[in-house]
């Protein structure tokens, strides 16, 4: 093959370009480099590198003595770190110092970094930390966190713990079936003895929490958090509760008492539940980790009993007696008693018409004006005669689907108006009062003469009308008429003229045609504020 290859170059043969394979890795120019907690150096080289050597130098100068130095690394992540701390010389100052990293990559040649810096700080952070107990229950709510500290000296390599007053910052996230998932934030100083206790009460399990060293404005490096364990919860508690309400009808924003009794059950059966948080809601049943529209609330007696007030506002409303919510039931299970209650609502009339008609009937009509009225509601028509000083009735009804007609003979001047007594939906509301009145009026004379007239002749017919004006009967001038006629044996009324009118002393007088035997009777045409009136009826026998 080697023949064959100088032969084809001997003889001018074009071949392609040798291409040489890319190398294993870029140029690698995004180096950076950390001290951590442990005194170890990580740098960003790959964590396949072939050769690494980390130095630590006394100063940044060309000649600077290399006060730490080492080749074994590990992988870290992506990354490489010192496989042991890097130990500076003891006695050496603290402060930061120059860091170079010589390495090798594959398929690179052997390079140099020079960027970085060696953190040789005091380190303090958090050691041991511990619950006093395994987990929380209902009678034993809040316990201890106690924790320790640490405090390394590079220069010294000695280890001792945090100085007093140094502040530790405790984060704790509580989980408690969704009640209320929060956190508990708290700092704490350090004591004498290096270490440092804070009572919690999580009213649930404690997970992932966090413990830091505070130690900004100081010459300490704060190591990196510190978990803290896990506390559990012991969710066995159960309970059973019962209530009365001293009313079942009150107007919104009226106290209502609750009373009750509250018992646990324990190994020696239900007991009465001393200190157990009641609580009273509406408008919907709790569940187990939110107490819908809280009405109040009260610690239960020694004996288990309980009473508070609450104020009610839903219109058809029912009171719910629990405990508050609380992560340490049984099942999650939150037991309630339930008191219906009604609370009546105010309201609005709509489509609000009162009227009095010519023959002196009262008509109320309208609607009792709520979007939410949902049932059949009563409705009194009431008169008064006194000015709206005392009101009588003149019909009690119902309103179907909240709209009422009512119609009662009334009075020729009063005043009117509809009355919704109390239901569990409604308040009692009077509406507006409306003074209707009309004149009386009447027919104080009424003759046909000759009184037997001859069939198809002439006949007078004439009278007087009176209107009573503040209690006297007085004539009535100006007043239209009809004059009406029933033939014998007929059941239907027919008018003869509707063009009758009196003169300025209320007489009428009118010449009609006798068209056969039969009744006659004249009416008056009530304008608007008279009431009707007619005559008696004069049957004529005519020859």
């Amino acid at each position: 093959m080697r023949a064959a290859a100088v032969l084809a170059l001997s003889a001018g043969v074009t071949v392609p370009a040798v291409i040489h394979a890319p190398a294993a890795h870029a140029d690698w120019t995004n180096i950076t480099g950390i001290t951590e907690d442990s005194g170890r150096y990580t740098v960003t080289l790959p964590s396949d590198a072939l050769w690494v050597k980390v130095s630590v130098l006394a100063s940044a100068a060309p000649d600077a003595a290399v006060l730490a130095s080492t080749e074994e690394v590990i992988p870290y992540g992506s990354r490489v770190t010192t496989k042991e701390p890097l130990t500076l010389p003891l006695g050496t100052a603290l402060g930061d110092y120059p860091v170079r990293v010589d390495y090798r990559l594959a398929g690179e040649t052997t390079k140099q970094w020079t960027g970085g810096t060696y953190g040789h700080h005091k380190h303090v952070g958090v050691g041991k930390l511990s619950f006093d107990r395994p987990s929380t229950d209902w009678d034993h709510r809040t316990v201890v966190l106690s924790g320790t500290t640490t405090l390394w000296d590079p220069s010294t390599g000695e280890r001792t713990t945090a100085p007093e007053g140094t502040k530790v910052r405790l984060s704790l996230p509580v989980e408690d079936s969704n009640i209320s998932n929060r956190t508990i934030n708290a700092e704490v100083l350090v004591g004498a003895d290096g270490a440092f206790a804070l009572p919690v009460t999580p009213n649930g399990s404690l997970q992932n929490g966090t413990a830091t060293v505070l130690a900004a404005g100081t010459d300490l490096d704060p190591d990196a958090a510190a978990y803290v364990p896990n506390l559990g919860i012991d969710a066995t508690l159960r309970y059973r509760i019962s209530s009365d309400v001293s009313k079942y009808r009150v107007l919104a924003g009226t106290d209502v008492r609750v009373t009750g009794r509250v018992e646990r059950l324990t190994p020696d059966g239900w007991k009465p539940f001393a200190g157990a948080p009641v609580v009273a809601s509406g408008g919907a049943e709790p569940s187990f980790s939110t107490t819908p529209t809280s009405l109040g609330g009260v610690t239960a007696a020694a004996d288990g009993t309980f009473s508070l007030n609450v104020r009610p506002y839903y219109a058809t409303d029912a009171i719910y007696t629990s405990l508050r919510p609380s992560p340490y039931y049984t099942n999650s299970y939150r037991p309630y008693d339930r008191n219906d209650i009604a609370v009546p609502q105010p309201f609005s009339y709509s489509s609000y018409r009162i009227t009095l008609d010519a023959y002196g009937k009262v008509t109320a009509t309208g609607t009792i004006g709520s979007n939410y009225c949902s049932a059949t509601q009563p409705a009194v028509l009431q008169y008064s005669r006194d000015g709206g000083r005392t009101w009588g009735t003149l019909r009690s009804g119902t309103a179907p689907s909240c709209g009422y007609n009512l119609s009662a003979w009334g009075y020729t001047d009063a005043r009117y108006r509809v009355y919704h007594p109390e239901t569990d939906q409604f308040v009692a509301k009077a509406g507006t009062s409306i003074r209707l009145a009309r004149y009386a009026t009447r027919f104080s004379a009424f003759t046909i003469s000759p009184t037997r007239p001859v069939v198809n002749g002439k006949m007078t017919v004439s009278g007087t009308v009176q209107r009573k004006v503040n209690g006297v009967w007085k004539a009535y001038p100006g007043a239209r008429l009809t004059l009406y006629f029933k033939p014998k044996g007929d059941t239907q009324w027919y008018w003869v003229t509707q063009s009758v009118t009196t003169n300025t002393y209320g007489n009428f007088s009118y010449r009609a045609t006798a068209y056969g035997d039969g009744s006659w009777a004249m009416a008056l045409q009530p304008p608007a504020g008279y009431f009707y009136s007619e005559t008696n009826v004069k049957y004529i026998d005519a020859r």
